[in-house]
């Protein structure tokens, strides 16, 4: 694609335009579904919030510094050139959430799986789901003395009762973000 000379947007051919336009509304909607499937996937992680700070964080960077890049390549009229700081955040949104997914993906491939046992369940907590918010079926477990808490399918959680034994695999990260598996909620 080449780049945009200034001032003189009346010649920009539809082919750029629907490739950018494209482009814009899949990185948003792309981002948002991968931080979906990506926070969906590590809600069992010893520290969830750190973990998804780290790779928000490196998206942020990521997307921001992309977005400075193809800024010449992508404005099509005068309107994006004044307002280009909206289409960086929509770009770095997808960056966002692209790194999330990535970041999940990249910690499941260098884990090692550190121990795997029966853990009495100490707790279990059902908390209905309604208008913003969404159902949580929750398992409190006492793994070698400290309590982990367990997001799991209703269906799973129906089946266990405290004091029951569950079967966990805790999985070490080189990189310090251990997470939990229930090895039985499928």
């Amino acid at each position: 694609m080449a780049k945009q000379k200034n001032d003189n947007y009346s010649n920009v051919s539809t082919l750029k335009k629907v490739v950018v336009i494209f482009g814009l509304f899949t990185s948003l909607f792309g981002g948002m579904f991968a931080a979906i499937v990506a926070v969906d996937n590590y809600k069992n992680y010893i520290s969830p919030y750190s973990f998804t700070f780290l790779c928000v964080g490196i998206g942020l960077v990521a997307g921001l510094y992309v977005a400075k890049l193809i800024k010449p390549y992508v404005i099509l009229n005068k309107i994006m050139l004044s307002n280009y700081y909206l289409l960086t955040i929509q770009f770095s949104v997808g960056f966002i959430g692209s790194f999330m997914l990535l970041g999940f993906y990249f910690n499941s491939a260098i884990s090692s799986q550190v121990k795997c046992d029966e853990f009495s369940v100490v707790d279990t907590e059902y908390t209905k789901g309604g208008y913003r918010r969404t159902e949580r079926n929750t398992l409190y477990v006492n793994i070698d003395g400290k309590i982990e808490t367990f997001l799991c399918k209703r269906a799973y959680w129906q089946s266990i009762n405290v004091g029951q034994k569950v079967n966990v695999c805790i999985y070490g990260s080189p990189i310090g973000f251990d997470n939990l598996v229930l090895t039985d909620d499928h």
